[in-house]
């Protein structure tokens, strides 16, 4: 039936809540974008003792009731002109109203209550009624903080003040290429939960044991994690499955994880271009009653690396990738801030022809991967381990081993999920063995059955990339590698590149990015960079090596659309990486077609 294992030790305080009814606190917020604070000088009165300048006996220097009316999710800096290079500290409030039977229902029965911040660039500060909830310094990925039952009231004040600065000690650091959109850019929330409750679940590691087509024989895992203080005795924890007749039942012993092997299941597997998804409900129950349920959809598939072969449900895949930034399109840019915006880049994406995307470079909102589960595509996800890190700093290996962990936490239980991603272009620097190791390790212990992987980068050398012949303490950890090349634009330049090569070495490979800028309407000769003409020859000779590349598992091309990025500041890209295969408002280059045609051409599986 199941067996206990282990939990696995992590301070990031991560609970899976948003597979529960919440109530969205999203909409318009109070702003004030405060440089004061961001160089370490203090109020004379904080913020979110929320004042009224009019009804103290002396000056105050605040009124949140006249601060800025933002959008939230969304950055600031896209909202209004004055915030938009601004990255420090940005005040947020916002008045919750409670009646006095939402406030019965939220805390009946001992409930908990917990305010969830589905994401924030870059950490944050949370205050109810004027007392801390606490702080966070983790970028990207969700957040949760807990409210005792007596500090809601039927007026409430809440307070976020959100850090964006670059700091030397974060992921990523001080530099990097792309746009640094600050603030509360996901939703936030309220949710109720019973006092002991489900804390996680996901449906993980399948393994078929035979099959036919996409109908197979599997083995799986389901992990459900109780949290929580209360009388544990007569306590299960009850799975079910209903197309699949699974209906499992564990005791709950103690406050602890739970992991129910699932045997010789009859299924149709989910697979790229065709994605059966199952519905799966996991209840706590007391003596027969639920007393707390959480429901998921959930997809079978088996991914394994066999040497330098990649596959997806036993078969040879290769991988017809896009790679893209969180932006939404437009002149402005800036973070989704609704699931339409995600759709459209998504829709975008797919009509090239993908089989997959990668979110570079850091975690995206969950809804991300909800719609890839629905559509079939896989997922690259990654946490921001980007370029010059200070390994070293007991700051920043606590950060790289909670992105990870929370990361996969986050997106274990989702079937488009291909492999998970530590690292994009990061250099040997002191400390970056033992700092990424303990990460590596962190996500075979949590997600076994998904392969590891890196971007790395690997010099031109005797007319070929070979990743292997560069000394990356990393290396030994990745079961699939991504290649990160630009022939043609950096090196070798486009004259060269007729006769380059790649080299796959002893595990799977594939191209995680290439291109060339081509800002939109621009012409030129083809070996001339900066123009549309020269992004379409360095497309048309990349895929021609990569066709001479034996083993090769795929290509992804940099990047689906062109994204802000204030190191882009000649006169051709003036604030934008222009190496997008559309302009900012989806405008399609030559290299879009080009792409799109070669994709078809290329079997998702080979026979």
């Amino acid at each position: 039936m199941g067996k206990q294992q282990p939990r696995v030790s992590c301070d990031a305080g991560y609970l899976q809540l948003n597979d529960r009814e919440s109530r969205l606190l999203n909409g318009e917020w109070g702003f004030f974008a405060d440089n004061m604070g961001a160089f370490g000088l203090k109020r004379s009165r904080n913020v979110f003792e929320g004042l009224d300048p009019q009804k103290e006996d002396r000056a105050v220097e605040y009124d949140i009731d006249s601060f800025d009316q933002i959008s939230v999710p969304g950055d600031w800096n896209t909202q209004k002109e004055e915030y938009f290079l601004f990255e420090g500290f940005g005040w947020y409030t916002k008045r919750v109203a409670c009646s006095a039977e939402e406030i019965a229902a939220m805390t009946k029965d001992g409930n908990r209550l917990f305010l969830r911040l589905d994401g924030v660039n870059y950490a944050v500060d949370v205050w109810w009624n004027g007392k801390e909830l606490g702080s966070a310094e983790l970028p990207f990925l969700p957040l949760s903080f807990e409210l005792n039952a007596d500090q809601v009231q039927e007026d409430n004040l809440l307070v976020v003040r959100v850090d964006a600065r670059r700091l030397a000690h974060r992921i990523p650091a001080e530099r990097y290429d792309w746009f640094n959109y600050g603030g509360l850019i996901r939703s936030v929330r309220l949710i109720s939960t019973p006092g002991v409750f489900i804390g996680q679940a996901a449906y993980n590691d399948t393994r078929i044991l035979s099959l036919n087509g996409v109908e197979a024989v599997v083995d799986g895992s389901y992990l459900v994690e109780v949290r929580g203080e209360g009388d544990l005795d007569g306590l299960t924890v009850k799975l079910e499955i209903p197309e699949l007749d699974v209906v499992e039942e564990m005791s709950v012993k103690e406050a602890s994880t739970l992991n129910f092997e699932l045997k010789n299941l009859s299924v149709t597997l989910w697979e790229p271009g065709s994605p059966r998804l199952y519905a799966a409900q996991i209840s706590l129950v007391r003596d027969g009653v639920s007393v707390d349920q959480v429901a998921q959809k959930i997809g079978f598939k088996q991914i394994e690396c066999r040497g330098t072969e990649l596959l997806v449900n036993q078969k040879p895949f290769f991988l017809k990738g896009i790679a893209l930034h969180e932006e939404r399109l437009g002149d402005r840019g800036g973070k989704p801030r609704n699931l339409e915006d995600i759709r459209a880049l998504i829709d975008l994406a797919q009509e090239t022809g993908c089989n997959f995307m990668r979110l570079a470079h850091y975690p995206y909102d969950e809804e991300w991967l909800r719609e890839c589960d629905e559509r079939g595509l896989l997922v690259w996800d990654e946490i921001p381990v980007y370029w010059e890190m200070t390994y070293t700093d007991e700051r920043t290996q606590k950060l790289i081993f909670e992105s990870a962990v929370r990361m996969v936490e986050v997106s274990r239980s989702h079937p488009s999920i291909l492999c998970h991603a530590l690292a994009n272009e990061t250099w040997e620097l002191e400390g970056r063995g033992a700092a990424m190791g303990r990460a590596f390790e962190a996500l075979v212990e949590l997600d076994p059955s998904i392969p590891k992987t890196a971007a790395f980068n690997a010099p031109f050398q005797d007319g070929k990339y070979d990743v292997e012949v560069v000394e990356h303490s990393i290396y030994e950890h990745v079961d699939v590698v991504g290649l990160n090349e630009y022939g043609g634009w950096y090196n070798p330049p486009l004259k060269e590149l007729t006769n380059a090569n790649v080299i796959v070495g002893s595990k799977p490979l594939f191209i995680t990015e290439f291109g060339a800028a081509g800002p939109l309407g621009t012409s030129g000769e083809p070996d001339v960079l900066w123009n549309l003409d020269s992004q379409k020859a360095i497309y048309e000779e990349q895929i021609k090596m990569f066709g001479r590349c034996e083993k090769l598992s795929g290509w992804t091309p940099w990047v689906l659309k062109d994204f802000r990025s204030t190191l882009r500041a000649n006169g051709f890209q003036k604030g934008w990486n222009r190496k997008g295969m559309v302009g900012p408002n989806g405008e399609k280059k030559p290299v879009f077609e080009l792409v799109t045609e070669e994709f078809s051409k290329k079997p998702t599986f080979s026979s």
